[in-house]
């Protein structure tokens, strides 16, 4: 019976811990993990003590101690293993998360400005209105791309504010391949697919080196 409710004590103690744990990381606190990890041990290595201060037969006290600490390395192990596996977990769910956001933001981008050049060059008179297109791109391509920004500059990974990673030269690049596209010689529905063509690349190019900087650093 004694060996049973010792049992639940120790389940019980790592249960306790495992929601600490969970808790924290869950709130993307791995110091408090940490922290709480010790707290835990030290706890565990009090009660010990206690206890065999506590024991009436005062002739195995090296023993007991020697027991006491074998089960606290037993449940450190254990506490290591819930750790490790919940830091892991709640790394995953946030590579995931941040690899939608980055995906999502992108391919709104590039829609937006798909659609901006589409109706240009389907309803638009280019030539006449040549440096008005010009500014009105180059403003659409700024607008989404501080919209992006002010996204990106929401979120984190290791410390990295994804936000940082991303360059001003772009609107510049995107503005540039845009008018050239439009103003070639090329039908309409030519240049459609094309400027789609381009966008998409400088999309997927513009979120691979974002993921690889945030990533892989």
């Amino acid at each position: 019976m004694v060996s049973n409710t010792n049992n639940f004590i120790k389940m019980n103690d790592l249960q306790i811990a495992n929601e600490i744990i969970v808790s924290a990381v869950r709130d993307s606190s791995y110091v408090t993990v940490l922290i709480s990890s010790c707290v835990f041990i030290i706890y565990t290595i009090i009660i010990k003590v206690v206890d065999v201060v506590k024991s009436k037969n005062r002739h195995k006290p090296l023993i007991q101690m020697a027991d006491a600490v074998k089960e606290i390395g037993e449940n450190v192990v254990k506490l290591n293993l819930v750790l490790s596996k919940t830091i892991q977990e709640s790394e995953t769910k946030e590579f995931n998360r941040i690899n939608q956001i980055i995906n999502t933001c992108f391919n709104s981008f590039r829609a937006t400005l798909m659609s901006r050049c589409f109706d240009i060059i389907i309803h638009n008179n280019i030539e006449k209105n040549k440096e008005s297109i010009k500014e009105m791109i180059y403003k659409t391509v700024s607008t989404e791309y501080y919209k992006v920004y002010s996204i990106f500059a929401n979120y984190e990974h290791d410390s990295i504010n994804i936000a940082t990673k991303l360059q001003e030269q772009w609107i510049d690049d995107i503005t540039t391949e845009c008018i050239r596209i439009i103003y070639t010689d090329q039908d309409a529905l030519t240049r459609v697919r094309q400027v789609n063509e381009k966008l998409t690349i400088l999309a997927d190019e513009y979120s691979i080196y974002i993921k690889n900087k945030i990533f892989n650093y």
